[in-house]
């Protein structure tokens, strides 16, 4: 596997942690969907995989 392939996984793996967090204990945001989507956002338009790896994980984990 190579560097690229690692990151982009690593930021998914990043992502799951967060979700599940998230979701077991909402933070003080709107609501705990709303606090991925943003995450999500933010991360999407990285140039690197890593942070890809968390805006992909982010959204698969709300069903887009």
């Amino acid at each position: 596997m190579d560097r690229q392939t690692r990151e982009y996984l690593r930021g998914f793996e990043q992502a799951a942690v967060l979700v599940r967090r998230v979701l077991s204990d909402p933070p003080s945001y709107k609501n705990a969907r709303s606090y991925v989507e943003d995450v999500a956002d933010l991360h999407v338009r990285a140039t690197d995989l890593l942070r890809r790896g968390i805006a992909v994980g982010c959204l698969s984990a709300l069903g887009r």
